[in-house]
């Protein structure tokens, strides 16, 4: 738990100190997008969404374990639940490391 904690704690920091564009201003940076630079910001965007994908799913990877043997809880639907989520969130991290990596690409070819 403290592990997950930690790691989470670091994206967000991460996040603070990036240069990428905040989630509102995605759609118009995207839109306008004409630099090197610019698509660089894209990239560390998704770069910072993939990172923090990763870091919910794995906290939903270690979440059922609270759930066992919990008098109140029905373990397997939390189970499936957690798991579920998991799925999404990891499937959510490739989307946006794809992403990265084609505004990588457009970053390249601009310079």
């Amino acid at each position: 738990m403290r592990t997950t904690f930690v790691m989470a704690l670091a994206v967000l920091i991460l996040a603070a100190c990036s240069s990428a564009p905040l989630v509102s201003e995605i759609p118009e940076s995207i839109a306008n997008a004409k630099t090197a630079a610019d698509h660089e910001r894209i990239a560390d965007y998704f770069a910072q969404k993939a990172a923090s994908y990763e870091a919910e799913a794995l906290l939903h990877e270690k979440m059922p374990q609270s759930y066992q043997g919990h008098p109140r809880y029905d373990f397997g639907a939390m189970n499936s639940h957690c798991r579920e989520l998991q799925k999404q969130l990891n499937a959510a991290a490739r989307e946006a490391k794809a992403l990265e990596q084609v505004h990588r690409g457009f970053a390249a070819s601009l310079k």
